[in-house]
């Protein structure tokens, strides 16, 4: 590396991204479906995308959440923005910071900073914003991650559009941390927000969407930045993440067209949408690790022999094939392809060695898995519970909500924990702070003099193939010592209809939701709306109708079955003699209201307000809900 230039950007064009991850009374086909002011001569502008995901948001203020890693922390990319970002190659994609450069021997780093920008609320995106977050970061009275930031001594401004990164060694790390959109100190938020203390729950950043209500942990909302830094980005209007919890009911939504998106991990849905020619599927190939920590503070797991019994008992294969149906990797470690380890130490699938271990410790053991209370977590809490019973070890599932989950762990109150290793490009912080006995985010409480000295050399190693001996050791290690069990390698996937373009187009990470548009002409979800409306009222639209006139020669044309094949899913409407129209959408129990008649017109109204008039063996008119609007056309369905 040349110390006197700046780190090689990949481009100058940046992204936005996300991990990681949404029925009006019809969905029709829409001739002139649009919000009244919505128009433009770019045909990707536009619209509202409905995002499924499982778990909802807990916060955005790393202080206040309190966690380095919160399941949504890809979904900060839409509001909030690091300085950098990575493509998979490993190169520097500038954001908020343009360029990066070494000096003094790598122990200190030039940032120059983007000009120009603004956040949400007004104020100026400049060094005194990054300074006043890294200074709350590296505050280990503030923010209990600081350990593993040691190698940061101080960050300096030198002018409005330039930085220095103080550290206390060349730390090889260092562009990772700072570019590593899974940790949620590298977003930037404003420093007007964090001080009214409001930016938790009501973000401000810099990003090409701005927060625009947080629904009762169900809907959190977006609205496109019209001021947003990068040229001609977002495409979208708005964006809607609804929280679905049960992996079925989220992939019926998309089915249905009440979701435009949804990220799933269960196999058989993600190999029924493989073959949906209405869906696309896009799998994510990453590394990390789905695991169990056990806490080695408390009995029988400070005993190393039930630690390993446990894990020669563990069938990591089970987990892969019936937990996941075989769309996640086996693995031995974190690390992917980033390094390959010889002679791991993997404690294999061994009962017989497990019932061993079990006899030389010569006591009764019961004991009790903390999983999500998902479908996901109680099939791993069951699976468990099995391979622990050939065992003679006696497991109980508890099924748990994110947040309690979250809680009993970092306060080391379990035994046994369904947890995750995210994704990084460089796993010296992730397991420093996983395994070193001094670090916050050592969860299973583990503590090895021999560790914490293999933690504390890769810290500053900085050729590369010795550094990678030692992560290696340390992978070895963990596996012979095991405060952690391996249920499988990270691969998540993304569902999308058809309709929706440029999912994964970008360098970098792989949700890129600024670059998303919807390919259609028309690009409303009427379906998705009334979910995210319920409780709004329609707005009628304008029926006088002082003299009926001949309502029985237009009830002989509108009675019997109409189709339309609208945004999302296939609706029918059933005019009959009594005077009401059942109506009915895949996927949806459907309803019946009344409807009238003004010759030439039909009325009715639910939660939108519809008036047809038969035209040439067809239904023509218009339909409104609330500040929308829009033409409607069905055809008979014969």
């Amino acid at each position: 590396m040349n110390k006197n230039n700046p780190i090689r950007i990949y481009s100058n064009q940046p992204y936005s991204f996300l991990i990681i991850f949404f029925a009006v009374l019809t969905t029709i086909f829409f001739t002139g479906c649009s919000r009244k002011d919505m128009s433009s001569e770019n045909t990707k502008v536009g619209g509202v995308l409905y995002f499924g995901i499982e778990v909802p948001f807990h916060g955005f203020d790393i202080v206040e959440t309190g966690t380095l890693n919160p399941p949504t922390a890809p979904l900060n990319n839409l509001i909030q923005e690091p300085l950098f970002r990575k493509d998979r190659s490993g190169n520097l994609i500038p954001v908020l910071g343009l360029s990066a450069t070494p000096l003094a021997n790598e122990t200190i780093w030039e940032i120059k900073l983007r000009k120009g920008v603004f956040f949400h609320d007004g104020t100026p995106f400049n060094a005194d914003a990054v300074i006043y977050h890294w200074e709350r970061i590296l505050d280990p009275e503030k923010f209990r991650g600081r350990r593993i930031l040691k190698p940061i001594r101080s960050v300096e401004k030198v002018n409005d559009d330039v930085i220095h990164f103080h550290l206390e060694h060349p730390w090889p790390p260092f562009l990772n941390v700072i570019s590593n959109e899974l940790l949620l100190f590298v977003f930037i938020p404003s420093p007007k927000a964090v001080e009214a203390g409001t930016h938790d729950k009501k973000p401000v950043g810099t990003g090409p969407f701005k927060y625009h209500k947080w629904g009762s942990g169900d809907h959190f909302v977006v609205l496109k930045n019209e001021n947003y830094w990068q040229t001609g980005k977002p495409w979208l209007n708005k964006i809607v993440f609804r929280t679905i919890p049960d992996p079925q009911t989220r992939y019926a939504s998309l089915v249905s067209g009440e979701i435009d998106v949804i990220s799933i991990d269960r196999g058989h849905l993600i190999h029924k949408a493989e073959n949906d020619p209405e869906l696309t599927v896009y799998p994510s190939q990453v590394n990390g690790a789905e695991i169990i920590l056990m806490n080695t503070t408390k009995p029988p797991f400070d005993d190393i022999r039930v630690r390993r019994a446990l894990a020669f008992a563990n069938s990591q294969e089970h987990h892969v094939k019936m937990v996941y149906g075989n769309t996640v990797p086996l693995v031995h470690h974190p690390f992917g392809q980033l390094y390959t380890c010889a002679d791991d130490d993997y404690p294999e699938y061994d009962p017989e060695k497990a019932k061993q271990l079990m006899a030389d410790y010569g006591k009764p053991v019961e004991i009790e898995l903390l999983h999500s209370n998902t479908s996901r977590g109680r099939s791993i809490g069951e699976l468990q519970q099995q391979l622990y019973k050939e065992i003679g070890v006696r497991l109980k599932p508890v099924g748990l909500s994110p947040v309690p989950h979250m809680m009993k762990v970092v306060q080391k109150d379990y035994q046994l924990a369904t947890w995750r290793i995210p994704p990084s490009g460089d796993y010296g912080p992730s397991l420093y702070a996983r395994f070193h006995s001094q670090s916050p985010a050592n969860f299973p409480g583990y503590s090895n003099s021999e560790m914490d000295n293999l933690l504390e050399m890769q810290r500053i190693e900085t050729d590369p193939a010795k550094r990678a001996a030692l992560l290696c050791q340390i992978a070895r290690k963990v596996n012979r010592d095991v405060p952690i069990l391996y249920r499988g390698g990270r691969r998540y996937h993304i569902i999308t209809r058809k309709k929706i373009r440029d999912m994964m187009d970008s360098p970098g990470f792989n949700i890129d939701l600024a670059s998303v548009w919807i390919d259609e002409v028309v690009k409303f979800n009427m379906a998705a709306l009334e979910i995210e409306q319920e409780a709004v009222a329609a707005t009628a639209v304008a029926f006088d109708c002082p003299d009926p006139g001949d309502v029985d020669s237009v009830k002989a044309a509108i009675l019997g079955a109409w189709k339309a094949k609208g945004i999302g899913a296939t609706t029918t409407m059933r005019f009959k003699a009594d005077d009401t129209v059942d109506l009915q959408r895949t996927g949806w129990t459907g309803r019946t209201v009344p409807y009238r008649i003004c010759s030439p017109n039909v009325y009715f109204q639910g939660r939108t307000s519809v008036v047809l008039s038969p035209v040439a063996g067809r239904l023509e008119g218009h339909w409104k809900m609330g500040e929308y609007e829009g033409d409607i056309v069905l055809e008979r369905d014969e």
